[in-house]
């Protein structure tokens, strides 16, 4: 059964930075090859940033990281990239906190990734068109929930689609993945970000409406290589 088509590919070189938009990405036993592998890190503890907990760490979203070919780079602005790990990349996000920090990769300290429920975050069209219609005033933008995948859906499928699918098998392009659980939701998704503003609704909404969860968590069975455009299919 077809579930719909691959809309956007997300990957987030560093947690809790943004992200960057993709054509294509590869999917291995760890999701999106190269996601959420390098993590920011207080340079005085072992403490990692947690923008939804912590008042000090509420700007990182502000900052912007991508994959370039030897490894990682972070942003301030857009225009000056730097890699990571270096000095550089430590200075700009301290200067954008306010405080020293620096990049560390997960693995190489006793801090546990943030995010490893699941591999894969999947988000349909149909949960944000859901939720706009909760919130018509809401700013409901795919980079506010963070996916790696967002499945475009029948238009008239507004509703919390994904959620049906818990425990069943997706074909995406030559890769398949399974649905594990819901993505719980912590206060990340009311925070601010570029052009996104703060909205405590978001959050209240989902809590509501959804038991918390919106989109979903998925392990990746068969990797494989999948593209904006792709279909996919429910097994």
């Amino acid at each position: 059964m077809q579930l719909g088509t691959v809309r956007e590919l997300w990957r987030y070189p560093v947690s809790s930075l943004t992200g960057e938009r993709l054509n294509a990405v590869d999917l291995d036993e760890t999701g999106v090859t190269g996601d959420r592998q390098w993590g920011l890190f207080d340079a005085g503890s072992a403490d990692v940033a947690a923008p939804e907990s912590e008042r000090r760490w509420r700007p990182v979203p502000g900052l912007r990281s991508r994959m370039a070919a030897d490894g990682p780079q972070v942003s301030h602005d857009g225009a000056a990239w730097h890699a990571v790990p270096s000095p550089d990349a430590d200075r700009v996000a301290s200067d954008h906190l306010d405080f020293p920090v620096r990049f560390r990769r997960f693995g190489e300290t006793d801090a546990a990734p943030r995010y490893d429920r699941g591999h894969l975050h999947i988000l349909t069209t149909g949960s944000l068109a859901r939720l706009q219609a909760l919130l018509p005033a809401a700013v409901i933008d795919t980079r506010r929930f963070r996916p790696n995948i967002l499945v475009e859906t029948d238009a008239g499928d507004i509703d919390f689609v994904e959620q049906r699918l818990i425990g069943k098998r997706l074909t995406v392009g030559n890769a398949v993945v399974e649905i594990t659980e819901p993505c719980t939701r912590c206060a990340f998704t009311a925070l601010g970000q570029p052009d996104i503003p703060f909205d405590k609704d978001v959050l209240h909404a989902i809590a509501k409406h959804v038991g918390g969860g919106f989109g979903v968590l998925a392990k990746v069975v068969t990797a494989g290589r999948i593209a904006s455009g792709d279909t996919v299919s429910v097994e």
